[in-house]
């Protein structure tokens, strides 16, 4: 597992962290953490996540922005484009509100971004919710799109991307390449087992705290959905790779399997941009 270990090192990706510009990165990490009730491994800023990159033994980092109000989206949009270091790759932002959502995928996909992020709970709305669905027909074959699923750090009134509201969107839309982001659906691993597990879509790693989810049913969620579809992921500044990475490394998976989930699966989404 060492010789593993050396091999990978700085060519893990974590396809799941959350980063802001300088100047309003501690109002945004306040605002989540007093919201979640948790304390931050960074200070939020690209600077920060780099740092802890170097430390942890992370190669790339995927940001994944959310805008809350439809006015936030151009200016986030604008950030995620801008970042000049190859070791982070932004998705964008979209909310079902714009005015012309369909045309902002456009505009991301003319600057070369990746994917989108949709966040029901922090956006208020449903991911099944009609006015999603020309978000989700512009992005078919064209960009990946990771959706928060499940519950929250803290208590919500309501959770509007559950498994199953999830599984809904990728029974209406074949072909949109959809990540559900921790293993499916943050303490909901009930629900992901009924309704998402072996689908087409994939799980990211972030938020599966073991006191959550014990290492025993992490792996045999992860093998049974198949682990060609499982991606290394935090949710930094939340979650700490220097510990999720050990913890992955210990879990019984082989070494085939581990390059997968760390780097191999995030290598097929997203190709010449890992270079």
């Amino acid at each position: 597992m060492q010789g593993l270990e050396r091999t990978l090192h700085n060519k893990i990706v974590d396809f799941h962290v959350h980063i802001f510009p300088d100047d309003v990165a501690g109002r945004a990490l306040e605002t989540l953490l007093t919201a979640y009730r948790v304390e931050a491994v960074t200070d939020g800023t690209v600077s920060g996540l780099l740092a802890h990159m170097e430390t942890s033994g992370v190669g790339w980092s995927v940001a994944q922005p959310v805008a809350t109000k439809p006015s936030q989206v151009r200016s986030i949009n604008d950030w995620a484009a801008s970042h000049s270091d190859s070791r982070i790759i932004s998705f964008g932002a979209i909310h079902p509100d714009c005015e012309d959502p369909a045309g902002e995928i456009e505009k991301l996909i003319a600057r070369g971004l990746p994917g989108v992020k949709i966040q029901g709970n922090w956006q208020n709305v449903y991911v099944d919710d009609p006015r999603m669905y020309p978000i989700y027909e512009a992005a078919q074959d064209r960009l990946i799109v990771m959706f928060h699923s499940g519950e929250e750090l803290a208590p919500f009134e309501e959770m509007k991307a559950t498994p199953a509201r999830i599984a809904k969107v990728r029974s209406d839309f074949p072909n949109l390449t959809i990540i559900a982001a921790h293993m499916g659906g943050y303490r909901m691993w009930d629900e992901v087992e009924e309704q998402l597990l072996g689908k087409d879509l994939y799980f990211d790693t972030s938020a599966c705290f073991s006191e959550d989810l014990p290492d025993e049913r992490f792996l045999r969620l992860i093998r049974t959905h198949g682990v060609e579809k499982i991606l290394f992921a935090t949710d930094s500044p939340f979650g700490d790779a220097t510990k999720d990475i050990p913890r992955l490394l210990q879990m019984g998976l082989s070494d085939d399997e581990l390059e997968m989930i760390f780097w191999g699966n995030a290598r097929r989404l997203l190709g010449d941009r890992l270079s």
